[in-house]
Order: C-alpha cells, then structure tokens, then sequence
C-alpha cells in the first residue's frame, strides 16, 4: 500500500489531490496536514483586497475536497 502525505492545503495541493483522485494505486492511503480546513487562493488575493471578491469567492473548503 502506498501512503502520500500532503503538506499543507494550498492550492497546489489541492490539485494534487484531485489529480490523485484518478491516478493513485488502489488501496493508496492519502493525508493531507494543514492547520486550518480552508485555504485562500493566492492568485486571487489581489482581486479579494481591491472588493472585487469577498473571501468566501477565494477559498476552498479542505473537508469535503479531502473527503471526495
């Protein structure tokens, strides 16, 4: 069995993760480590300190995204 672990909840990881969604041998076991359950899009950062988004726009919700 392989064992990944992911440190931190960027959004890099969070590509990793779908990614690994597909790709990961059967029966791998995932972790994810990160001190919060949301993380911020950087690229939208900008955006989000202009009001052009609130910072619910620019965030993604960790648990469910670790849970699917």
């Amino acid at each position: 069995m392989s064992k990944i672990v992911l440190i931190g909840g960027g959004h890099v990881n969070c590509q990793v993760l779908k990614m690994l969604k597909t790709l990961a041998p059967v029966g791998s076991k995932l972790t994810m480590v990160c001190e919060s359950d949301k993380s911020y899009y950087s690229g939208m950062l900008p955006g989000s300190t202009a009001n052009i988004y609130k910072p619910e726009d620019i965030q993604v919700e960790l648990k469910p995204l670790a849970a699917w």
